[in-house]
């Protein structure tokens, strides 16, 4: 009795807007996402600037699922993308003037995979870079300094 009383309260509009609240509105997470990229001053951009490549991994692989990857510049993510590779290890950095790691160096690889823009990648001094982290147990410290990542 108790159960046929509430379903007797959802009306075919008030299914219909549960049923909108639950679609992705993807135009405000492209916003967002965007957004996000354009606040370089804020307090959570500042502390989070040493992690700026994987958020950005993130951020254009969160765009392509949305099928709006064309919300960004090619030319100015791969340029930027570029200036965080250290010429003389081979590695990239979270961001420009950080240290290179290999997780962000994973991150680059895969965001210039996205864009299609590998070909611009010098493969030999990545994978001579990725290589020198390896330790004599196989497994890979994350930079020069032996960090040992767990995951």
């Amino acid at each position: 009795m108790v159960i046929s009383s509430i379903c007797a309260k959802f009306t075919e509009s008030s299914v219909n807007n549960l049923w909108q609240m639950g679609q992705l509105v993807a135009d405000k997470h492209v916003r967002y996402i965007l957004m996000s990229e354009k606040k370089k001053e804020s307090f959570e951009s500042v502390v989070m600037d040493h992690l700026r490549m994987n958020g950005a991994y993130w951020g254009l692989t969160t765009l392509d699922l949305l099928d709006k990857l064309g919300s960004v510049s090619v030319d100015e993510v791969v340029s930027w993308l570029m200036t965080c590779q250290h010429e003389s290890a081979g590695g990239f950095a979270g961001n420009t003037g950080h240290d290179p790691h290999v997780l962000y160096t994973l991150s680059a690889v895969q965001i210039l995979a996205l864009f299609d823009k590998l070909d611009i990648l010098d493969v030999g001094k990545v994978s001579s870079y990725v290589a020198g982290l390896q330790n004599e147990d196989g497994s890979f410290s994350g930079d020069m300094w032996g960090e040992v990542d767990t995951r």
